[in-house]
């Protein structure tokens, strides 16, 4: 298996975190170099595709599930939170009816942040958290021989039963379904390097995110609360931005409420501050932010959505904000043959 969020870098090359099982649980870095379009040989990026890095799970029988992984400028870093699966669910599922969800436990209580040499494929650090779920990084970033690393989290898994379908269909007569989507954006700064201080190591200026080095030789991290808004599907101006220091994440932020069911955010992660956009009775997908074709700014451009109506089944939109405002500035609205259903996902084609 693989995640569902590979990285494409500058040059176009494309890497993946994989799941491989067949003798014991390990994870790949795999690589799919670009074709140059002036190499004219008859073969595509698949042909050429390598692991580049194999790290060992460290539990023997339960490996861990990871949704995205983070990439910087010389390292891989891979979070191995303790939502696994289980391998002996796995041998029972062959025997009784059980959905994917039921092969997942809660292993341990702490994640595990690997990073990774891009150059070499070795670990080159390993530090630890208090266990948490996470399905997207926002972005990652290296300065002054530290990593940041910024995520939506949630407390465990609990998020994913409320993705049954009869819990989806009683969700507005269930006051307490928004709180299992509470995921917040957390930032981890991981300090590079030789540690020998009980101190706190983090010793970036503009973040209260804290590291220390346990009695054991481990390194204990402690993230900072970006703000305070809730926050999924989490998008960056990725193009120019994946791995390198940044201002301006975008994403949707739930709410259970048949007046507001689902917002759309913009958070300053320099000002710790967000901008809200949402509309009574409807629901917005995921925002995908597109550039300005003469952008002079990280948010000069716009955010698309598209937008179902509540009450009626058979409209859809597509919505459009400025970015650097949040405010809107048109949609296209649609009529539809047959019911819209709700999308977490978009895609923007130039």
């Amino acid at each position: 298996t693989h995640t569902a969020h590979p990285h494409v870098t500058e040059d176009g090359t494309v890497f993946n975190l994989a799941l491989s099982t067949s003798k014991k649980p390990v994870y790949h870095i795999v690589k799919f170099p670009n074709k140059p379009k002036s190499d004219e040989d008859d073969y595509s990026m698949f042909d050429k595709a390598h692991i580049c890095a194999t790290i060992p799970s460290r539990w023997k029988f339960n490996p861990s599930y990871m949704h995205s992984f983070g990439i910087s400028e010389n390292y891989f870093v891979i979070i191995e939170q303790p939502a696994c699966f289980s391998a002996s669910k796995v041998l029972l599922s062959k025997f009784l009816k059980m959905t994917a969800l039921d092969l997942f436990q809660w292993y341990n209580d702490t994640t595990k942040f690997i990073v990774v040499s891009r150059k070499t494929g070795d670990v080159v650090e390993t530090f630890y958290s208090k266990g948490f779920f996470y399905f997207h990084t926002i972005n990652q970033y290296e300065d002054s021989d530290h990593i940041v690393l910024d995520i939506c989290t949630f407390k465990d898994f609990s998020v994913l039963y409320s993705l049954y379908i009869e819990e989806m269909k009683n969700a507005n007569n269930n006051p307490n379904y928004g709180n299992t989507f509470h995921s917040v954006p957390h930032r981890f700064v991981l300090p590079l390097g030789k540690k020998t201080s009980t101190e706190n190591l983090v010793k970036l200026p503009y973040t209260t995110a804290k590291a220390y080095l346990a009695n054991n030789g481990d390194v204990t991290v402690e993230p900072e609360l970006i703000c305070e808004v809730t926050c999924e599907l989490p998008t960056i101006h990725y193009d120019q931005l994946s791995g390198k220091k940044y201002q301006f994440f975008y994403a949707f932020s739930f709410c259970a409420t048949s007046i507001n069911p689902g917002a759309l955010i913009k958070v300053d992660v320099l000002n710790k501050t967000s901008l809200t956009w949402y509309e009574e009775g409807s629901y917005p997908s995921e925002p995908i932010f597109v550039p300005a074709p003469d952008a002079q700014k990280e948010d000069d451009g716009v955010v698309l959505a598209s937008l179902i109506d509540r009450k009626d089944e058979n409209c859809v939109s597509l919505l459009i904000l400025e970015a650097s405002t949040f405010t809107e500035i048109g949609r296209v609205e649609f009529r539809t043959p047959s019911p819209v259903p709700r999308t977490f996902h978009g895609w923007y084609f130039p």
